[in-house]
């Protein structure tokens, strides 16, 4: 008999911790997620050219090109990189997304001046939320720069091979 509660008290716990382990690894994941794009264009200065692709299957590429001075390229960290995200990477871009309330944000149609054009494409649930401006409100500050900071030292292998990611 004690062996029987012995093993039911077990069989209690490693059930709960299996549920506790299930339930903290979704809760930051966005419902139907499918495709994440973003992109940062370069100014008239040193701003880098910075543009992320995310899939479901945690694939990703990345282009990106930083400058000394305008129009002098620096070669380290630029270029085109392609991998696989591991979980941890993937985690927290999406916990960042879904904090951003991304869909509920309203990017303002403005591109006149010496700033960088920022687009944040969400494919999720069948939808596509598109926003795209060189002046985002206030609300997307914080989503933005982590994307820039992300997307500046996100480590994944060199390619050659030539891609384009959705403007």
């Amino acid at each position: 008999m004690k062996l029987q509660q012995s093993l039911f008290k077990n069989i209690i716990i490693i059930s709960l911790m299996f549920f506790t382990v299930s339930c903290a690894s979704t809760k930051n994941q966005i419902t139907g997620f499918e495709k994440f794009v973003y992109h940062s264009t370069r100014c008239f200065g040193t701003c880098p050219s910075l543009s992320l692709e995310v899939n479901a299957d945690k694939t990703a590429r990345v282009q990106r090109q930083f400058f000394e001075s305008r129009g002098k390229e620096q070669a380290e960290n630029s270029g085109s990189f392609q991998g696989t995200l591991t979980n941890k990477q993937f985690n927290i871009l999406m916990k960042a997304i879904k904090a951003s309330n991304y869909e509920s944000l309203k990017f303002p149609d403005i591109d006149c001046c010496d700033a960088p054009i920022v687009t944040i494409i969400v494919y999720a649930n069948g939808k596509k939320t598109y926003l795209k401006s060189m002046m985002p409100p206030q609300e997307a500050s914080e989503l933005i720069l982590f994307l820039q900071d992300y997307t500046s030292k996100i480590q994944l292998p060199t390619t050659t091979e030539k891609f384009e990611i959705e403007q």
